[in-house]
């Protein structure tokens, strides 16, 4: 079939005249000019249909190269011409060419007409060919036709302005009866607000009345309308939208535009009206999206010019190839025929198809009038007002849509609010504006009268308003969705074209809910003007009790078909890995690909998929396109069977429940992840249901709405793992569960929700009719936990096992409260299992007092012992186990368990772990004054410290050597608390062997409590006890080997007695000595410890001298640890390092300060201290000075000394004799002589005392060694002149004594005589 005739045979002469140049048909088309050529094949023979310039038509054959016909065409009284030829299939029982031929304008006819003949086959006669006169003449005004197409029975002529289709086989031998259809052009513009100047205005101003209380919604109102307008089938094209966006400066490459969802466009959309100035306010945004719409419509006229006509002859379809397109047309709806054609056209759609009004011509004059009355309130309201009624049914949160329309009416009423009037003034002008308010109540007053006098006249014609409500209810029941039951053979029916299918439904639900909306406003301005009207009470309350219920729900199921049929197919943002995986779909057929690459796009809505669904087919897209295309009465019939399937179902049942099909269209949106689809369809049928609840005949259907509660709750589940966060994911969380609760608890819910298909996947719930209500709810809220649980949402899981928790003894009151038949299970079991995931949820949300509440309330013990165990692995885990400890929780009951699993995680745990499980053991026991168990968990504790610390590096040694000392002075503290008798502990290592043998690696699930001793005997204490004081040598032991650690020296002690001598001199050459006499005291008693201090002193002595002062001063930056002991053998003090670290810096952090602060403090423990000392130093170096304040321990107080150098071990004659060992000759003779002449030059009190018998003490024996000592040296000559000096000092001295000895003595005679 030629689809450009004229433009592909313009090559044809050319080609004729290579081919035959001498040829009498190429002379003719040469020489005499060609306006137009046809090629057709009649009876399988090619031939050319030429019309000259001169008017002549001839026809040539193209196998013999002759002509067969000629004549010259010409039209009475007419001056213009013949310029354009079309022609048709010949009809092969009447053997006739159809021809149509244009009639061109000139300066004397302003008009194009088009003249048809038909073209005669004369088969076996000489002339094959015969023109018949003119059958039909057709005036085409103005503008001249693009393409006209020819069939025996009708003409169909494509103009810039409309398509004519004309029949052929009409009474009427001039004209014929025409059908006019508008282009796609018209409805772009429209629905663009594109068509009329003042309609994007008149959407303002309404948006403005109707969200007076609202404003903050107008913005968004007016981006969403003309969206919806933008994406409605048949008006979106993505070339043009794209060239529409390159205008603004915005280009994309095709990879990234084919990417774009409906979302992703949206966005791209609002950033350029913003961009352009569209956030400012309404009349800008207003204003903004004008521009970019009227760019739009410019382009999508340019890129989808008409081109021709497309024609099928074998099904009578026909429609118009455009350039991106091909745009098919659809045939009209009885109710548009209705709605739009004349009384006459009314009269026949009406007695063949409203039957309600049967066969009075009165009837149909009523409602052709009332029709005139709905059309005027239309025409008033303008189209923008179902624009707003349907934006407040699918987005608007601030405006329902029963507000809507009592403005829309006051609108009708009083006309526009004067206070949109003043807020319009700034932005749009103060002329514009009043010119339009201007218009506004002009239209006002005219439309009043129109409509008082209109009604008045409808009243009159009918003598009463209840006939006319009569005609009017049966013109409602006609604007229902029509119910079709559908043939198991009529599938094939919709594999025509599911696009224009779905196309043409959209349109038909389009013009439906503007209908009967406006049908809606006029019968509520009746009710509002009742008065004037004479309208009785009764008939007022029939318009809002009966009718108006009935418009709500008519409008509300052609909203829901024209959502369903406009609404892009949603892309949801997947999560989850699984799905993700899934979504790849690599088994899957190249069609499934194909659909699924659909969805999200603007091409493919939520009807596609409900059409596919409908056809049961699994071939997917590819069958929706046939090779045959349907011709506008089977597109309507298609559209009418898919309305029909949506609204009714398959089967067409009558329900008294609104929309009863809404559950099984859910169910295919679930099964094809159109979740917001689902929610918004079920909602809308779920609050319409509500409104209705109160009719008993709703009350019946409980089933279906338990069915209808129960999907919705699952898609709102299912919703929240897809990019939902925050408070929306809360609120879709909140709203699933009143609908699962209301599922529940509606009558026959359990029948109904049991009742859903094998297909229906996981909203399905799979298991036996119960007998009971309780039994239902149980099953069902078990159900619902784990549907929460599944997608992790603890808090609404909690909730519902919390629900079957109450009806578990309802569901099992008839029978044992031990077992029951139908659960197959005891009672404390259901009960502990719904107990342990009541446990579960609240415990993953944190909710520590209501898990260990869960705890406390299973019955089943070994479900609670495993909750316990649980319970305590993640407060660990968490680092929250301090709740154990602090008394937040009672434990009634549950001490000893609480206490077996710490103590079971403890011995299983590291050391290291964090919390530590052993502090909390102590702390938990220090709680409850447990001291001994304390004690013994915490030494346990330093234990494991002792056996781990061996085998680490150096500083996690030191730090579990730190730990250790923790724990031992923690059970030190704790056995302080408890009576002496009881202070002790046992460690033995058989008891702590058979912990090991009671806590296995792996846990049973029941263990056997221990069995507590007979009667109320106190404990005995072991063998292998440990008290106090051991634990005290224990840490003090710890802590010298803690300090030898820091100082980078390893010394362990593994005995059990008293440490050897190895670690005095360790701790001495680190000069740790504060940890050295705290060792030397504890360990070491009598003449042990005197010996072990003397060995320190040595060493600390010999520290001291010249030749040993380069030794290093070791552990001096050590940290010293505070829990070490005094001089006393038995107490303990604190920080005596600290204060040691303070004196050593007074003594100017020396040796010998060091020296002089530990001699000051240990001499009473050891008097040969001193001695010790100096005699270490002048071993070591006999010309040493002794320091001032070693000295001063020989000679002591001295008004406390008895007289002479007597005293106690280090008294001045230990001194002098050292002296004198040491040869220091000149500090001998010097303490000798100071001693000798304090004795002479004592106080007058103290003669007497002198003169007691043994009173004075020299070391006579050394001083004659002395003596002898200098004589030797003099007479040796070593020091002659000093030895000298001495001796006659020494000699002095010693006289001078002598002398007072004698006087004492004769003294102490005269006294005795």
């Amino acid at each position: 079939m030629d689809l450009s005739v004229a433009s592909s045979l313009t090559y044809l002469i050319p080609a004729l005249q290579s081919l035959c140049p001498n040829c009498e048909m190429t002379l003719a088309l040469v020489g005499c000019g060609a306006y137009c050529q046809v090629v057709s094949e009649v009876q399988q023979r090619k031939l050319l249909f030429v019309l000259h310039s001169d008017g002549s038509f001839r026809v040539w054959d193209l196998l013999s190269r002759s002509k067969i016909f000629g004549h010259a065409m010409t039209v009475p009284a007419s001056t213009g011409a013949f310029i354009r030829l079309w022609t048709g299939e010949a009809n092969i029982v009447t053997g006739v060419i159809p021809l149509a031929l244009l009639h061109g304008r000139n300066l004397e006819v302003a008009t194009e007409t088009i003249y048809l003949y038909g073209l005669r086959l004369n088969v076996g006669e000489k002339t094959p060919l015969s023109l018949e006169p003119s059958s039909r003449r057709i005036s085409l005004g103005e503008a001249g036709p693009i393409d006209v197409k020819l069939t025996s029975d009708k003409v169909l002529i494509l103009k810039e302005d409309g398509l004519i289709m004309q029949e052929l086989n009409s009474d009427d031998s001039t004209e014929g009866l025409a059908h006019y259809y508008t282009l796609q052009e018209n409805l772009v513009a429209d629905l663009l607000f594109q068509s009329s100047e003042h309609s994007s205005d008149d959407l303002l101003w309404l948006a403005y009345s109707a969200f007076y209380s609202a404003k903050e919604e107008i913005t968004p109102f007016l981006s969403s309308v003309f969206f919806h307008g933008l994406f409605f089938p048949g008006v979106h094209c993505n070339a043009v939208i794209r060239q529409t966006l390159a205008d603004y400066h915005k280009h994309y490459t095709d990879s990234e535009f084919g990417s774009f969802t409906v979302e992703g466009l949206k966005s791209e959309i609002l950033l350029l009206i913003e961009y352009q100035g569209g956030s400012d306010s309404p009349v800008s945004v207003l204003q903004c999206w004008k521009a970019f719409c009227d760019r739009y419509v410019n382009n999508w006229c340019k890129y989808n010019a008409a081109y021709g006509l497309l024609m099928d002859p074998s099904t009578g379809a026909f429609g118009i190839i455009r350039n991106y397109t091909i745009s098919l047309c659809r045939g009209l709806e009885d109710v548009e025929h209705i709605i739009y054609g004349s009384f006459k056209d009314q009269k026949n759609y009406i007695g063949r198809e409203l039957d309600y009004l049967g066969d009075e011509s009165s009837e149909r004059e009523i409602l052709f009038e009332f029709l005139q009355c709905v059309r005027n309130v239309s025409q008033q309201l303008g189209k923008a007002s179902s624009t707003i009624f349907h934006e407040s049914l699918l987005r608007t949160p601030h405006i329902s849509s029963e507000e809507v329309v009592p403005r829309l009416l006051k609108i009708l009423e009083t006309g526009y609010n004067s206070s949109t009037a003043a807020i319009l003034i700034p932005e749009l002008g103060g002329d514009a504006a009043l010119e339009k308010e201007l218009l506004n109540h002009r239209n006002l007053r005219k439309f009043s009268t129109n409509i008082f006098l209109s009604l008045h006249e409808l009243c009159h014609r009918a003598n009463s308003w209840k006939k006319v409500l009569d005609v009017v209810e049966s013109y409602l029941k006609f604007l229902v969705p029509h119910k079709i039951v559908l043939k198991s053979d009529a599938a094939g029916l919709f594999h025509l074209n599911g696009s224009a299918i779905v196309q043409s439904m959209s349109q038909i639900a389009k013009m439906m809910f503007d209908s009967v909306l406006d049908v809606f406003m006029l019968l509520s301005y009746m009710t509002s003007i009742s008065g004037q009207i004479k309208m009785s009470y009764d008939d007022v309350s029939r318009i809002k009790v009966g009718l108006i219920p009935m418009i709500q729900e008519i409008v509300t199921e052609w909203h829901i078909i024209h959502y369903l049929g406009t609404t892009p197919c949603e892309l949801l943002a997947i999560e989850d890995f699984s799905h993700k995986l899934s979504s790849l779909q690599i088994d899957c057929s190249e069609d499934k690909r194909l659909w699924s690459r659909k969805l999200g796009k603007f091409e493919f809505s939520l009807a596609h998929i409900l059409l596919l669904d409908m056809q049961g087919s699994s071939r997917e897209l590819g069958n929706l396109l046939s090779s045959q295309l349907p011709n506008p009465i089977s597109l309507v019939s298609s559209s009418r069977g898919l309305i029909s399937w949506i609204i009714w179902g398959s089967s067409g049942d009558e329900s008294s429940v609104f929309f009863s099909n809404s559950n099984d269209l859910a169910l295919i949106l679930l099964r094809n992840n159109q979740y917001s689809a689902t929610e918004y369809l079920l909602t809308l049928v779920d609050a319409y249901s509500r409104k209705e609840k109160a009719f008993g005949s709703l009350q019946a259907m409980d089933g279906k709405l338990a069915l209808l509660s129960h999907l919705l709750g699952c898609c709102l589940v299912a919703q929240t793992q897809y990019g939902l966060h925050g408070p929306v994911k809360d609120r879709k969380v909140g709203e699933a569960i009143s609908c699962f609760f209301r599922a529940a608890s509606m009558e026959g819910s359990s029948k109904a929700i049991q009742s859903l298909p094998p297909e229906a996947g996981w909203f399905k719930i799979d298991f036996s009719i119960s007998h009971s209500i309780a039994a239902w709810k149980l099953h069902y809220y078990q159900w619902v936990m784990q549907l929460f649980e599944q997608y992790n949402m603890s808090e609404a899981a909690c909730q519902f096992a919390l629900a079957a928790l109450e009806q578990v003894d309802e569901s099992l009151g008839t029978v044992s409260s031990t077992s029951d038949e139908n659960l197959g299970e005891s009672v404390t079991t259901v009960k502990g299992r719904l107990w342990a995931n009541v446990f579960k949820f609240t415990l993953d949300l944190n909710n520590y007092h209501d898990a260990y509440c869960a705890i406390i309330s299973n019955p089943d013990e070994e479900s609670k012992i495993i909750c316990l165990r649980r319970f305590i692995i993640v407060l660990y885990e968490r680092g929250a186990a301090k709740i154990l400890c602090n008394g937040q929780l009672t434990l009634i009951g549950l001490v000893e368990k609480v206490e077996r699993e710490l103590a079971w995680k403890a011995e299983r745990s590291d050391t290291s772990a964090k919390p530590n499980p052993f502090k909390l053991l102590y702390a938990f026991e220090v709680h409850r004054h447990n001291w001994r168990k304390a004690a013994s968990y915490i030494y346990h504790y330093s234990v494991r410290l002792r056996a781990e610390a061996a085998g680490k590096d150096h500083q996690l040694r030191s730090f579990a050597l730190q730990e250790r000392l923790n724990g031992l002075a923690a059970a030190i503290n704790a056995l302080q608390l408890v009576h002496p008798s009881y202070a002790w502990i046992d460690a033995s290592a058989d008891d702590i062997s058979s912990d090991k043998e009671i806590y296995p690696n792996k846990k049973a699930r029941i263990t056997i409590p221990e069995q507590s001793p007979a009667g109320d005997s106190l404990p005995q204490k072991r063998s292998s006890c440990l008290d106090i004081e051991k634990l005290e040598k224990e840490f003090v032991l710890a802590s010298a080997e803690y300090l030898l650690s820091l100082a980078n020296i390893k010394w362990s002690f593994t005995g059990t007695d008293k440490p050897s001598t190895d670690l005095i001199d360790l701790l001495v050459e680190s000069s740790s000595y504060d940890m050295v006499f705290t060792v030397i005291l504890k360990f070491w008693k009598g003449s042990g410890l005197k010996r072990e201090l003397e060995r320190v002193f040595i060493a600390m002595a010999l520290k001291c001298c010249p030749s040993r002062l380069g030794a290093s001063f070791h552990g001096k930056d050590c940290k010293p640890y505070g829990l070490l002991l005094t001089s006393s053998e038995d107490d303990f003090v604190y920080d005596s390092l600290d204060t040691a670290a303070a004196s050593h810096k007074s003594a100017g952090n020396s040796h010998w300060g060091i020296l002089e602060h530990y001699l000051d403090k240990y001499k009473a423990t050891n008097p040969r201290l001193p001695l010790i000392v100096a005699g270490t130093l002048l071993s070591a170096d006999s010309q040493i000075d002794l320091p001032l304040w070693l000295v001063r321990h020989f000679k002591g107080d001295r008004s406390e000394s008895s007289f002479g150098m007597a005293g106690n071990e280090s008294n001045p004659a230990s001194l002098f004799r050292l002296y004198v060992d040491h040869g220091r000759h000149t500090e001998a003779t010097n303490l000798l002589i100071e001693y000798m002449e304090n004795l002479a030059s004592i106080r007058p009190a103290d003669i007497i005392r002198r003169k007691k018998p043994f009173a004075i003490w020299f070391p006579y024996t050394y001083v004659e060694r002395l003596w002898g000592m200098l004589e030797e040296s003099i007479q040796m000559g070593h020091r002659r002149e000093q030895c000298g000096k001495l001796k006659k000092l020494l000699h002095g001295a010693l006289s001078n004594h002598l002398h007072l000895l004698k006087v004492e003595s004769d003294d102490v005679k005269s006294c005795a005589s």
